[in-house]
């Protein structure tokens, strides 16, 4: 008897940390580590699949009023200001086209020998943990971006103090989105940590 509790105090149930993950839920409620249900693995993937092209759709559309914004506004601000958003561009675009590529791995995933979902679904966690990372350190870049505009424009704009106020508001407003999107982004980077290590066992006892 005395083995026997042993044996089933070596392998602990899995459980679920986090309500979202519907997909995996299933996988981690009550489940020895040895046990992998192959179905929800494959409906997991399935699921991941479908956010993964939504998320690479929104991505690219959001770039479009960015530029059409740069492009309606471009002859009020100055060189400085031009040579900001310059850099802003160029430096964004290979960030996006980046995340773009590591949310391939789910988004153009097809349904194979079910033995790969679980390859697949680790894969693209994987990725996830990266453009969790990404979006985190956006945050405080873009703070830094909004505090270098209001220095060019101190210096080089036409300021009254109805414009300072207003890029006061402005700054203090995006200031705080930024970080409520910094702790959002950091907790999704812990989670998909998670559910990496989770699937990463599920992989090894298979």
């Amino acid at each position: 008897m005395h083995n026997s509790d042993k044996e089933n105090q070596t392998n602990p149930p899995v459980s679920v940390d986090d309500a979202q993950n519907d997909g995996l839920s299933a996988l981690w409620q009550a489940q020895p580590v040895t046990t992998i249900n192959l179905s929800e693995v494959k409906a997991s993937l399935s699921s991941e699949r479908t956010k993964q092209r939504w998320y690479m759709l929104v991505d690219s559309l959001a770039f479009i009023p960015a530029i059409y914004l740069l492009v309606v506004t471009w002859e009020k601000f100055t060189f400085v200001a031009h040579a900001m958003f310059v850099f802003m561009l160029v430096t964004a675009l290979p960030l996006l086209v980046y995340q773009l590529w590591l949310r391939r791995v789910a988004a153009f995933s097809k349904d194979t020998q079910t033995a790969d979902h679980l390859t697949q679904l680790i894969k693209q966690i994987k990725n996830n943990v990266k453009i969790a990372v990404i979006t985190k350190h956006s945050t405080w870049t873009a703070v830094l971006f909004g505090c270098a505009f209001l220095v060019e424009r101190y210096f080089y704009g036409e300021l009254t103090p109805e414009k300072v106020m207003k890029m006061a508001i402005v700054m203090t407003s995006m200031s705080v989105v930024m970080l409520v999107w910094y702790v959002w982004a950091s907790k999704r980077q812990k989670r998909f940590e998670r559910q990496l290590e989770t699937l990463e066992k599920m992989a090894q006892q298979r």
